[in-house]
């Protein structure tokens, strides 16, 4: 009896570790994506920088984005006075995590204020992400993004 008791403890121990990764794994990756649209909030590159790969790639109503048109949109956006504030939320639909690749899908939505007159807008996407794990952190690669119609 003390055989089969042993036998099934060990074979559960990795299952746990396994579950334990996943979810250790699962936070991480919505942390970059969060963090990531900060960009969009903060107008500030170490956004992209600590959360993209270098060949990083947005796909957006049917424009690509690199790190490069990234860098310019918040170049210009940096020379203008800010007038909306935006705070993001995230509905996290499913994190597919197969090793050390992992694609996401989720509902975004941007809450807008605008800074003078206290005018409130919302707008809402759907996006898929696919992020890549290297040297045991999650980095953003790719993303596509479809507006949600109003």
């Amino acid at each position: 009896m003390k055989k089969i008791l042993l036998v099934c403890l060990l074979g559960y121990a990795p299952l746990s570790s396994f579950a334990q990764e996943l979810a250790k794994d699962t936070v991480a990756i919505k942390n970059v994506i969060a963090d990531f649209f900060e960009l969009f909030s903060q107008n500030d590159l170490k956004y992209m920088e600590r959360n993209c790969t270098p060949e990083f790639e947005l796909y957006e109503v049917g424009y690509l984005w690199t790190t490069d048109t990234l860098r310019n949109f918040v170049a210009k956006r940096q020379a203008q006075k800010r007038i909306w504030v935006r705070t993001n939320a995230f509905n996290f639909i499913r994190i597919n995590v197969k090793k050390d690749i992992a694609w996401v899908g989720y509902y975004n939505t941007a809450s807008l204020t605008h800074a003078e007159t206290n005018e409130k807008r919302t707008v809402k996407w759907l996006e898929s992400a696919i992020l890549v794990k290297k040297n045991r952190r999650w980095w953003l690669t790719q993303m596509h993004s479809t507006p949600m119609p109003k």
